[in-house]
């Protein structure tokens, strides 16, 4: 008789777990649906890690982010943040032990961490939760590109990732190309947004990644046809603040590359491709729309200099303690509906991490900024994430500054060509791996 039950003990048990997860899932969901389902997710993730190995659910969470950008406007808000936030759980785990050549990028990034996570103290609002996890994420992602393990283990993403990104770019561009989703929607400058949000930025900062990243590849003719791929897309966005990326990180590799000549012919090459595709269209349309749009502080930037004025005085009257320690998390979307009557983020990392984190706040992120361009990882992706970063922002759009930071380490160049000494020999490889 015993023996008979204790199949049954082995099956009641898992089937008990479930059951209490689906009661604690159901009762979250009623407070908070995000929260309810954050831990679907990392069921989720448990589920993948358990079944294909620690390394593969990294990589799968990465290679799904492209596609949950180009079709975010048809799936459930906040899919990003949580596949970012499984990705990164689970790089973690990949490139553990977290060891660093410089104390530089771990205290940054401690300071960072503690000062969002002492406002999440205070959190009331389902939006404060959401932007915490993201800071976090963004934090997390870049202990674990740039420790001493995971610049030996990055370049393994480079397939599955940037494969991934190259499909969801021929599939964006056949849906805008066929004249499918949202067209003009935005700017009501022509531009092609296909089936993403309502807010072209987050496929923006993906696509002018993913174009970046093209020029990281060996071959030239390749380089071409993935930075088009890419940059192309970004163009019809609209966004200024891409194409602005775009030239930076085509300025990054003509000062990098050892072939000038050859690098300058790579970059009419481009130009001509963006002038036969009809991207330059929307880009001069843009400009034209907004051509006095510097007359005035309020009106620079499409309106930023207004957004920055109010978000930086109400930080200045809010005293010495918020001076240091910021005033708190999604505090600037209040200061902005009491002035100008609706909601709007700070529009530039820079006087988001200020007015919300404080001094603290500010000399932590960009200390995180210095030893991300101090550590391998390519230049040519973090100078141009950088660069939305500060004129748009970058830290609101998870999904694709994400997949940025894993493609700048999976692209990361060699210590022998940095001029310093190579990193120790691999350590053994975790059972997880493929």
């Amino acid at each position: 008789m015993n023996r008979l039950a204790r199949p049954w003990r082995g099956e009641l048990l898992p089937a008990g777990l479930a059951a209490a997860a689906a009661v604690l899932i159901g009762a979250l969901a009623v407070k908070s649906p995000v929260a309810a389902g954050l831990l679907i997710g990392a069921f989720g993730v448990g589920i993948a890690v358990a079944r294909l190995g620690v390394f593969a659910a990294a990589a799968a969470a990465f290679a799904l982010l492209p596609w949950l950008v180009i079709f975010e406007g048809v799936l459930p808000g906040q899919l990003g943040t949580l596949a970012a936030s499984g990705g990164a759980a689970a790089l973690v785990v990949v490139v553990w032990p977290l060891e660093f050549e410089s104390k530089l990028l771990p205290v940054a990034c401690f300071f960072f961490m503690a000062v969002a996570t002492g406002h999440l103290c205070f959190a009331t609002a389902q939006d404060e939760y959401i932007q915490w996890a993201k800071e976090v994420v963004f934090a997390v992602m870049a202990l674990a590109t740039t420790s001493v393990r995971g610049q030996q283990l990055m370049p393994r993403f480079k397939v599955p990732v940037f494969g991934s990104c190259i499909a969801a770019m021929v599939v964006h561009g056949a849906i805008i190309g066929a004249g499918l989703g949202a067209i003009g929607t935005y700017y009501d400058a022509g531009e092609r947004l296909g089936f993403t949000g309502e807010g072209p930025h987050p496929l923006a900062l993906m696509t002018m990644v993913i174009a970046v990243a093209g020029l990281c590849v060996n071959k030239n003719a390749w380089k071409i046809v993935l930075f088009a791929l890419g940059a192309v897309p970004s163009a019809l966005t609209g966004v200024r603040s891409a194409l602005l990326g775009l030239a930076v990180g085509l300025f990054t590799f003509i000062f990098k590359s050892d072939v000038k000549l050859r690098a300058f012919v790579v970059l009419g090459l481009i130009a001509v491709v963006a002038y036969a595709t009809g991207a330059l269209d929307v880009v001069t349309s843009r400009f034209a729309d907004n051509a006095k749009e510097f007359s005035s502080l309020s009106s620079a930037g499409s309106g930023r200099g207004e957004i920055w004025t109010i978000a930086l005085n109400a930080w200045n009257a809010a005293g010495p303690v918020a001076w240091v320690f910021g005033t708190g998390l999604r505090s600037i979307p209040k200061f902005e509906l009491a002035e100008m009557g609706k909601e709007l983020i700070g529009h530039s990392d820079i006087v988001e991490v200020v007015v919300q984190f404080g001094v603290i706040g500010f000399a932590a992120w960009a200390a995180i900024w210095v030893g991300l361009l101090r550590s391998p990882s390519s230049a040519i992706i973090l100078l141009p994430i950088l660069t939305f970063g500060v004129v748009n922002g970058s830290l609101e759009y998870v999904a694709p500054l994400s997949t940025g930071l894993v493609l700048a380490a999976a692209f990361a160049t060699p210590r022998e060509e940095r001029g310093t000494q190579s990193l120790p020999s691999e350590p053994e490889q975790p059972r997880a791996g493929p």
